[in-house]
């Protein structure tokens, strides 16, 4: 039997320890690098039987999170499921314990880099974890709203997570009434717990941005005002334009969706004005970028002409034909933060609403600006 050792002195050295014993364990002449290799399924109890501790303590192993384990034994079981492609039975697991340890995700679409990069913060925490994910999307359809979790339930995920909520969403309330935990996840809803961005923290320092260049005939570009993120970020911005000095007439604020189609009609309303912007704020980098496109097929010139701001910096900002000044959200972040917060629902704990707070990136967008109606 190995001697259980719950704290070794060295995390480096208990690694170094189970390799030795792994070598140690697996030099029987049935190394699975051997074509004689037994081929029958590897189990826990195959583990059990060649580390030479119960079964149980390979369950604990297994399940117990990664992060700072340093006890002996479990190192050498992990590391022999490893060498030996270990793969649990989940079916025989969720019939043991009562649990699916499976998380829903709703989410508006994939084909947004924002929620697809936020899915991935959740997708690889829940893994981390112990859990897996499994999604619906909803194509931000109001009339899909009370059924678009209906699969997820059905297939008995402990909690959702929930990025597509909008004004007068139906879910959170369907999912109260069948006490199943949830967490909204980028945008968010009065008295909810949430995972967020500080959206009006970031249309503050878009605004700072340009009014330091002196900017006071400013367009805002805003997604769909019944979801939180654009509203607070919309918000954020004309307060701390109001305070320097610059008022923004709800004239000055254009409708538009989050997609680079929509961020081209935005432009031909611009277009129509009498007297060009000398700024925009999109609060999307999407639309900014279909801003940005219908605009220099206009013969203006990005960043001289005109400055754009984006928002939540999304992979193409900095590869656009002029690099896009934007908002930087943490969007892996958000997505792992909040599925650590729904996992402490599950567990039966209160979980707090969490804000992380954005950065400006300047680029050429904005830096380079010369006011075409000087």
């Amino acid at each position: 039997m190995i001697e259980h050792s719950e704290a070794p002195s060295s995390p480096n050295r208990a690694q170094s320890d189970s390799g030795k014993l792994i070598r140690e364990i697996t030099d029987d002449g049935e190394s699975p690098m051997e074509d004689t290799r037994d081929t029958s399924p590897v189990t826990m109890a195959t583990l059990a039987k060649r580390v030479g501790v119960h079964i149980s303590t390979v369950s604990r192993a297994l399940q117990e999170p990664r992060q700072h384990t340093t006890n002996k034994t479990t190192l050498i079981i992990r590391e022999l499921a490893d060498q030996l492609d270990f793969q649990p039975d989940a079916t025989a697991s969720r019939l043991r314990t009562r649990r699916s340890r499976l998380i829903g995700v709703t989410v508006p679409s994939l084909t947004d880099p924002v929620h697809a990069t936020t899915y991935e913060g959740i997708d690889k925490q829940a893994l981390r974890r112990g859990y897996s994910t499994m999604l619906s999307m909803s194509a931000n359809l109001d009339d899909r709203s009370p059924s678009r979790a209906n699969s997820l339930i059905r297939s008995r995920v402990e909690g959702i997570i929930i990025q597509d909520t909008f004004e007068g969403d139906l879910l959170p309330a369907t999912l109260r009434k069948r006490h199943i935990p949830y967490v909204m996840c980028l945008r968010k809803n009065d008295n909810e717990v949430s995972v967020a961005v500080d959206d009006l923290l970031g249309g503050r320092l878009a605004a700072e941005h340009l009014a330091a260049a002196g900017h006071t005939e400013i367009a805002i570009i805003s997604p769909d005002s019944s979801v939180s993120t654009g509203r607070d970020r919309v918000e954020g911005f004309r307060r701390r334009m109001l305070e320097l000095g610059t008022r923004i007439d709800d004239s000055r604020i254009v409708p538009a969706g989050f997609d680079i189609a929509s961020g081209q009609r935005a432009a031909e309303t611009l277009l129509d004005w009498p007297k060009l912007p000398t700024a925009i704020f999109a609060s999307n980098d999407l639309t900014a970028a279909g801003i940005m496109f219908r605009l220099r097929e206009a013969g203006i010139t990005i960043g001289r002409d005109v400055a754009l701001v984006g928002y939540n910096d999304i992979e193409i900002s900095k590869h656009l034909p002029v690099p896009l000044t934007t908002i930087a959200s943490p969007l892996h972040e958000v997505g792992a933060r909040s599925l650590d917060t729904l996992v402490e629902a599950i567990e039966g704990r209160t979980p707090r609403s969490l804000k992380l707070t954005p950065q400006l990136l300047a680029r050429e967008s904005t830096l380079a600006f010369a006011p075409v109606n000087a």
